[in-house]
């Protein structure tokens, strides 16, 4: 069984006025489900949703983690992300985007009850990297 270690460190002296922040999230996570997708998708466009189409996670049982980049580096290719929830091969609703990603951020997040994930580019063509792990059930 694969093994993924997962590791997530939050650190600042100086982001409140009164308290240091530091925190560390470490996990092992074994993703044995049957889908396991790792890509790079050129987005074609603002105005144009992009998909990463994927077998469906139905329900609450069948969950996944995404890790996600937005690899551009110029100011305003940002990439607006959201979760299609009823029917494969088929478009968002306006404006139900969940994440927002910005040059060079990415998210990590666990993920259920979806068929693809959209994303749209608002300017230029920016190229996002993804990996989507699934669970066993």
């Amino acid at each position: 069984m694969a093994t993924v270690n997962v590791t997530l460190s939050l650190s600042s002296t100086d982001l409140f006025a009164k308290q240091t922040l530091s925190f560390t999230e470490t996990d092992s996570l074994s993703p044995a489900g049957d889908q396991q997708l790792i890509g790079k998708l050129y987005l074609t466009g603002d105005g144009t949703e992009d998909q990463i189409s994927l077998k469906a996670l139905a329900g609450t049982d069948n969950r996944a983690y995404v890790y996600m980049k937005n690899l551009s580096t110029t100011t305003g290719e940002f990439v607006e992300v959201s979760a299609r929830r009823s029917a494969w091969v088929t478009d968002s609703t306006a404006d139900d985007w969940f994440a927002v990603l910005g040059p060079g951020e990415f998210l990590f997040i666990p993920v259920c009850d979806m068929y693809n994930i959209d994303l749209e580019a608002g300017a230029g063509n920016p190229t996002v990297e993804y990996i989507l792990m699934e669970k066993s059930q």
